[in-house]
């Protein structure tokens, strides 16, 4: 393969960053004229580089993407029970994601070798290795340190704690590892495709076992100093209220979460339910179980006009097996907004229900378009 002009490396870099184009489309991304994008491409197809996209039937012109030679991306990423791994082009293009479950119960140790694993597998599976990685994005579902990849001791982290995630896959892989936490790369994936498509600013809060919350601005996820962001459900609402599993009393997620409402509904009826008892009580009209509910998201729109109030986002995105299975619970939190919130907030504020859910696979391909925005990743990746 020739050395690579300016130009060809300006071509690839913008493939990279913005997805597969035309050939009109990289003219004038790239400010050249049509026969000097075509003296382009044919060079980078000829050292296998680029290739057209698959026509569709009728079409007079085809996408012009990256292939794998020049490269490929990763995204692992782990929830409470699953581990979903994801292999794209540089241009974004998905080549294969799985995800695999039963991991609930498995060491922190188990969990990573089988994320690593089912990566290993995957790049396999396309006769790929991981030499062809040029940066991993990694999602772990725990509080962990985005510079040295350290879980911190905390009841909160137990599931992690004493293993460094950042550290085993970049050295498992030999490649950079970029991390986040998983409920804010499902909000970035709700940002991209779902409820928050279309807005510049985007608070996304799940509530559901636990509350968590991501802050998108064009595309970026606003991960804080060292990625600590987002721990919506440990702010404080009462420091005299329960204990919470982070050493604190009376964070949210003591008021606002599954086990918080099932811990209330226990004792105010003198039975124990379960989520799913809970729910169908719920949609009966139960009014034990629709008090509880009421309280919860009474406390939630609370707490939100408190942040709405710090970073002003054009809409909230809830999402979570709460606000999607309790009636009226997102309609009494999008009413606490607009009736207390300052006017500037209450009256451009919007509230939807996410619309993705827990899609795995949309998540994960998240890491990728997370690695495609960063600048570092791009110039490396095509520096070829």
């Amino acid at each position: 393969m020739t050395a690579l002009t300016p130009n060809a490396q300006r071509l690839l870099r913008t493939l990279v960053a913005d997805g597969p184009a035309y050939r009109a489309d990289l003219a004038r991304a790239l400010g050249v004229s049509r026969a000097t994008v075509t003296n382009l491409t044919n060079r980078l197809s000829a050292d296998g580089l680029i290739e057209e996209t698959d026509p569709e039937p009728g079409a007079l012109k085809n996408l012009i993407g990256t292939t794998p030679k020049l490269g490929v991306l990763a995204s692992v990423m782990f929830l409470v029970d699953t581990c979903t791994a994801t292999v794209a082009t540089l241009d974004g293009t998905v080549l294969k994601s799985f995800t695999l479950g039963q991991l609930a119960e498995v060491s922190a140790t188990d969990r990573l070798a089988a994320g690593a694993d089912l990566l290993g597998r995957l790049l396999a599976e396309r006769e790929l290795t991981p030499g062809d990685l040029r940066a991993l994005h990694l999602a772990v579902d725990t509080q962990m340190d985005a510079r040295s990849g350290e879980v911190y001791a905390q009841r909160a982290s137990s599931r992690w704690y004493g293993v460094n995630p950042k550290r085993y896959f970049t050295e498992r892989f030999a490649v950079s590892v970029h991390t986040e936490n998983s409920a804010r790369l499902e909000g970035l994936a709700e940002y991209l495709w779902g409820a928050g498509r279309g807005h510049d600013n985007v608070l996304y809060v799940d509530v559901s076992y636990g509350v968590t919350a991501g802050h998108m601005i064009k595309g970026q996820i606003q991960t804080g100093a060292r990625g600590g962001s987002g721990e919506l459900g440990h702010t404080v609402y009462d420091w005299n209220g329960p204990l919470c599993t982070c050493g604190n009393s009376g964070c949210l997620m003591q008021y606002a979460s599954i086990p918080a409402m099932l811990r209330d509904s226990s004792t105010g009826t003198g039975r124990v339910t379960d989520w799913e008892e809970f729910v169908a009580l719920a949609h009966e009209g139960d009014p034990a179980v629709m008090a509880i509910s009421l309280r919860a998201a009474k406390i939630l729109g609370r707490v939100l006009i408190n942040v709405c109030h710090m970073i002003d986002p054009e809409i909230v995105v809830l999402s979570g097996e709460i606000p999607r299975a309790l009636p009226g619970f997102a309609d009494v939190v999008t009413e606490l907004l607009r009736d207390h919130a300052l006017p500037l907030v209450a009256r451009n504020v919007a509230v939807h229900l996410a619309e993705l859910g827990y899609d795995h696979t949309a998540s994960a391909r998240a890491g990728i378009e997370s690695l495609r925005a960063i600048d570092d990743v791009v110039a490396e990746a095509t520096n070829v």
